[in-house]
């Protein structure tokens, strides 16, 4: 159900000037090491091969116990954030962050006809067991959710675990905000990284901030703030296919996608989430309870079981809520 919410001219010019909690315009910056690891399936498979971030220790190899997939990183509206990256995998790699203003320096390579080819849209970090860092900058943060993403061969890169969100701003609504990131393996693909094509792709997990559902077994949850207070939802798709987030409970009000304010925002159950997409959307519980989230495509299977991948709940949690604040990535002060 989709149901459009009507402003004056004058009230969707005051939204689009105060939609997001404006933090100071400071300058932040990370330093992260692409790692390889394992994710180990839920249903007791074989582990999978996974790249992905982790932060900088100065050499490899990394520590792999530091890794979850696709950590969150914060930007300051107006700011800049940059990342150096130290690369400890096999092959090189860069980063690139859609919607966001930096300076690309595109790498080619001529393949076996003759022709130039390009091969990462930005200057790489190379396989030297992490002895050369480099670092990217992004300027002028806008308020919004973005996807990190490697910017070296992304439709395996990525789909290999080289993906984090980035988080600029709240809304100035929202009390505490939520990171929801979509994802998938395909083990066929990750088994054989070096060869690796999306062209023949069947995933198997489906996974939200890096875990999917167990057949038989409550939903992981993910920190859903208080009743009678607004949560900023962030969600981001690091996937290859399109997935329909959808929360059973109040109307979300989606009021942005990839950083950019729609100049009315809708009230929605669910959400259109295409490859690559990022969708900002407020939502208030009314009570305390488990609200359940799921893939409205039904990627809630597990390795073919029906009942687990994108099956997730978002907690609500009753009196006394204050043991719960840990679980908030980030709570407006």
């Amino acid at each position: 159900m989709n149901r459009m919410t009507i402003l004056s001219t004058k009230g969707a010019g005051l939204l689009l000037f105060s939609i997001f909690f404006l933090t100071p315009m400071v300058s932040l910056g990370v330093a992260l090491t692409a790692i390889e690891n394992e994710w180990n399936p839920p249903n007791g498979a074989p582990a999978v091969k996974m790249w992905g971030f982790i932060r900088d220790r100065g050499f490899c190899p990394p520590d792999p116990a530091l890794w979850s997939p696709g950590q969150a990183q914060r930007g300051s509206v107006g700011g800049n954030f940059s990342i150096t990256l130290r690369n400890c995998l096999s092959e090189p790699v860069s980063l690139i962050i859609p919607g966001l203003e930096s300076t690309l320096a595109p790498q080619t390579f001529v393949d076996s006809k003759g022709r130039t080819r390009v091969r990462a849209f930005t200057k790489e970090v190379p396989a030297d067991n992490g002895a050369t860092v480099v670092t990217y900058t992004w300027k002028n943060l806008r308020a919004g959710t973005y996807l990190i993403q490697s910017g070296s061969h992304p439709a395996k890169q990525v789909h290999m675990g080289l993906y984090a969100a980035l988080v600029v701003g709240m809304h100035g609504d929202a009390d505490n905000e939520a990171v929801l990131l979509f994802s998938e393996i395909d083990p066929a693909l990750h088994a054989g990284a070096e060869a690796a094509t999306p062209l023949n792709y069947k995933p198997k997990y489906f996974l939200i901030n890096g875990k999917s559902g167990i057949p038989g077994y409550p939903a992981p949850a993910t920190f859903g703030g208080k009743p009678e207070q607004t949560l900023h939802l962030r969600f981001l798709n690091a996937g290859l296919m399109t997935h329909v987030p959808t929360l059973q409970g109040p109307y979300m009000q989606i009021f942005a996608e990839d950083g950019n304010p729609y100049p009315y925002p809708r009230e929605q159950y669910s959400v259109l989430l295409p490859a690559g997409k990022t969708i900002d959307a407020l939502w208030r519980p009314a009570t305390h309870k488990f609200y359940p989230l799921y893939d409205r495509r039904l990627s809630m299977t597990t390795n073919g079981r029906a009942g687990g991948g994108m099956a997730h709940r978002l907690e609500v949690p009753g009196f006394p809520w204050y043991l719960y604040v840990p679980a908030i990535m980030h709570q407006k002060q």
